[in-house]
């Protein structure tokens, strides 16, 4: 699996928009959170889109647990700093020749109730994620100025409901971002990226955690559909309604 392409430093994140963390989950964690998506993915479905499953840390400890991982939260760090809250959970998966694909979207736009900047997406690879099974791919450099460009209606095959319009000029600068399963990638949320059908025989599942420095970006808790977790680090001064998740702190699936 050819990863030499892609960025793993932190320090270049800024620039970039994105940095691969390669090998973050032992291989028996990511045996266990494919038993974690197994076991979602085996319950009655409620409405939504095939392949999604929404905020599955706001009701299952396991995945809150997964969400304040130690080593998660150091990759996070590398790129937010020592203060983190926890926003959003979701896991895409894209079924074994699957034509279903993620059009070229920045993640900030689906979110309302958040505002501000140093808002990210971990993506986390539950399955082995390559150019065969529809691995994410990104545009380094397209956050630059934290600027949200203007969506078109996505098409019937595609995940999401809306994308930006990409030229062909810009798009021959995207990355693949391949990683083995326990491996992760963080982006910034208005960097532009997507990706295309799984053409293979094999799963391809990530879980998409999305974290803020809670100094630069605040949530709006009026229109939040969840509680926001702090899970390292301080509150900032707008985190009154957030709700501590740091170390030490346990809560049974009904506290949730």
């Amino acid at each position: 699996m050819n990863i030499a392409a892609t960025n793993t430093d932190p320090e270049l994140f800024a620039k970039l928009g994105y940095c691969l963390f390669p090998n973050v989950l032992s291989a028996p964690e990511a045996r266990q959170t494919r038993r974690l998506l197994d076991e979602a993915l085996a319950a009655p479905s409620s409405p939504g889109r095939l392949g999604y499953v929404g905020e599955p840390h706001a009701g299952d400890r396991r995945w809150l647990d997964l969400c304040r991982h130690p080593r998660v939260l150091d990759a996070v760090e590398s790129i937010l700093g020592p203060d983190i809250i926890l926003v959003f959970s979701s896991m895409f998966v894209k079924l074994p020749n699957s034509p279903i694909k993620v059009g070229w979207h920045q993640d900030n736009t689906y979110w309302p109730s958040v505002h501000g900047t140093d808002v990210v997406t971990l993506w986390l690879a539950m399955d082995d994620a390559d150019s065969a099974n529809g691995a994410m791919r990104a545009i380094p450099g397209s956050h630059r100025n934290w600027r949200e460009l203007e969506t078109v209606p996505a098409a019937e095959d595609e995940m999401l409901s809306k994308n930006v319009d990409v030229t062909p000029e810009v798009q021959e600068s995207a990355i693949t971002l391949e990683m083995q399963a326990g491996s992760l990638s963080i982006h910034d949320s208005f960097l532009v990226h997507g990706s295309e059908g799984n053409g293979s025989d094999r799963r391809r599942a990530g879980y998409t955690i999305r974290y803020c420095n809670p100094n630069t970006a605040w949530i709006d808790m009026d229109l939040h559909p969840h509680p926001v977790f702090v899970v390292r680090g301080q509150a900032g001064e707008r985190g009154s309604r957030y709700t501590n998740m740091l170390p030490g702190i346990t809560l049974g699936d009904g506290d949730l």
